[in-house]
């Protein structure tokens, strides 16, 4: 079977009831195809994003090439998964009442422009996530594994967002993940972005809800991050009224 090029990260793990759920994207056969995709063009140049939906009857793991994704999973519970390469964002929205898993991950390439081929520049990766999960659960097997996780420079961060246990709750999320990395401009570095959603056997009335965006930062000025798709994720930088008269005297 032809495997695609991709480096999965660590499964993560979120404690449900008395076991594990355990939601992890992983190197998958090509051949898939993603039910009731909405996308842009495909762009080959950037590397397979990988969607899994699993409740009843499992959908995937499949990549797609497209720039702009948005998908609605419907097999009793309910997943809508996006992400958009040409803004730099993407999201996850579920709900459930029993097992269920929903995860998105985006595989990006960067570079920088600004610097002469060769040059080595320091900054750091970002992925900021808001959002928030809640439950209703009185028994066995209830909990929410709700997480954005950040691969870059060899590491990664999680942003908890991770309901444990019976109970009524709610939980927001809004956690900006940092990585520090090193471009050699001329030479790509990769980054994985990964929101993911379970619920196990209990699970009754769950839901969770996520947006996020990643960007590099930390760059020197006038250098840029410019992402696989050609989006360029550095942050706009405030102008004080005294650089302007300088730029404009």
């Amino acid at each position: 079977m032809h495997k695609i090029p991709f480096a999965p990260a660590p499964p993560s793990r979120a404690r449900i009831g008395s076991g594990w759920l355990i939601a992890a994207a992983v190197v998958i056969g090509a051949g898939f195809t993603a039910p009731g995709r909405a996308q842009a063009e495909a762009n080959d140049t950037c590397p397979p994003s990988i969607i899994f939906l699993r409740s009843y009857t499992p959908s995937g793991p499949f990549s797609t090439s497209a720039l702009v994704y948005d998908t609605t999973f419907v097999d009793v519970w309910t997943a809508h998964v996006t992400f958009d390469r040409t803004a730099g964002s993407m999201s996850l929205s579920a709900s459930s009442g029993g097992r269920m898993n929903a995860t998105v991950r985006v595989v990006e390439q960067f570079d920088v422009v600004g610097v002469p081929l060769g040059t080595p520049v320091t900054a750091v990766m970002e992925f900021r996530l808001d959002g928030w999960s809640e439950q209703a659960c009185g028994g066995s097997g209830c909990g929410v594994l709700f997480q954005g996780t950040l691969v870059a420079g060899g590491d990664s961060v999680i942003a908890d967002g991770n309901i444990p246990g019976p109970g009524t709750l709610h939980r927001d999320v809004a956690v900006t993940l940092s990585l520090p990395v090193t471009f050699v401009a001329g030479s790509p570095i990769q980054a994985e972005f990964l929101l993911e959603y379970g619920t196990g056997p209990g699970g009754a009335s769950a839901s969770a809800q996520g947006i996020a965006r990643y960007r590099v930062s930390g760059l020197p000025a006038g250098v840029h991050s410019i992402a696989c798709a050609g989006t360029d994720v550095t942050p706009v930088r405030r102008a004080t009224w005294g650089s302007l008269k300088t730029l404009y005297r």
